[in-house]
C-alpha cells in the first residue's frame, strides 16, 4: 500500500513499482493515514510504503496502529526530514525502513527488494544458533511469549540494548529478522496445536499471538501451502491412520 497525501506522489509511486514487476498480487493506495490504518487491517497488508507529514493522521500514529493490528506488516517511512532523532523515532514507531524525499527509483527498488522476498518466500526453519548472550535470552523469552505482543522496545528492554542495534545484532547472529523469528515460532507452535489439540483455529490463532485469525490463516498458507483448517483435518486422517495400522497390528 501506497499512503501519501499527494496524487502525484503516489502515481509516480506506483509507476515505480509497477515498471520493476516486483510480482506484487495486489496494489493499493491510501491518502492519509487514518484510511491507511483501516486498508491495513481489512486488507492484512505485507508492505506499507507511507509518507509522514499528512493531513487527518500523520503517518506516524498511523504506523502505530497499523503494527497493532498487523504486527507482521513491513512499514517503510518516506521522509525530508534528514535528522537523526525523527529517524529513530520512525523506528519506535515501528517502521522497518525509511526513504528521504525525493527517493531515486533504484532507491526505492532496492528498499523493496529487501522485503518482497521476506513476503513471497517465507523460510520455515526455526532452528538458530548463537553464542551472544543477549540473543539466547531474546530467543528464550520469544518462545515463552509467542502468545502476547512481542514489540521490539519490550525486547530491545528486556536485554537493555538498543532496538535498532538489537535488529542488528539478532539478523547477524540467526540470519533471521526478529520478525521473521517470531512469525517462523509461531507457525511451529501452531502447527503442534493444530495436530495434537482440540482448539479451533481462532482459539489456536489466539494462543499463537494472532489477533485476527483471518490474517493467520493468511500467514499459514503462506508457509505452510495449505489453510490451518485443510492442516488440522490432514493431521487428524493421518492420526487416525496410524490408529487404525497400529489396531490391525495388534489384531
Amino acid at each position: 500500500m501506497i499512503v501519501d497525501d499527494e496524487p502525484l506522489e503516489r502515481k509516480v509511486l506506483t509507476m515505480i513499482i509497477k515498471k520493476e514487476q516486483f510480482g506484487i498480487s495486489q496494489l493499493f493506495e491510501a491518502k492519509n493515514g487514518f484510511d491507511a490504518i483501516g486498508l491495513a487491517k481489512e486488507k492484512q497488508m505485507d508492505i506499507v510504503l507511507m509518507d509522514i507529514k499528512m493531513p487527518v493522521m500523520d503517518g506516524l500514529k498511523a504506523a502505530e496502529l497499523i503494527k497493532r493490528d498487523v504486527p507482521d506488516c513491513r512499514i517503510i517511512f518516506l521522509t525530508a526530514h534528514d535528522e537523526s532523532n525523527f529517524v529513530h523515532q520512525t523506528i519506535k514507531m515501528g517502521a522497518n525502513d525509511y526513504l528521504l524525499k525525493p527517493a531515486h527509483p533504484n532507491e526505492i527498488k532496492q528498499t523493496l527488494i529487501k522485503y518482497i522476498p521476506m513476503v513471497n518466500q517465507p523460510k520455515k526453519e526455526t532452528f538458530t544458533y548463537s553464542e551472544n548472550e543477549n540473543i539466547i535470552k531474546i530467543i528464550k523469552y520469544i518462545k515463552n511469549n509467542l502468545h502476547s505482543d512481542l514489540h521490539l522496545d519490550t525486547l530491545s528492554d528486556f536485554v537493555y540494548l538498543n532496538g535498532q542495534y538489537l535488529c542488528r545484532l539478532f539478523k547477524k547472529e540467526t540470519g533471521y529478522t526478529i520478525s521473521q523469528y517470531i512469525t517462523a515460532c509461531r507457525m511451529e507452535k501452531a502447527k503442534h496445536y493444530l495436530s495434537y489439540s482440540q482448539n479451533n483455529v481462532m482459539e489456536i490463532s489466539e494462543r499463537c499471538g494472532f489477533s485476527d485469525a483471518n490474517y493467520f490463516a493468511r500467514v499459514f498458507k503462506k508457509y505452510e501451502g495449505i489453510t490451518p483448517s485443510q492442516y488440522q483435518q490432514q493431521s487428524l486422517m493421518a492420526r487416525k491412520k496410524r490408529i487404525n495400522t497400529f489396531g490391525n497390528f495388534v489384531m
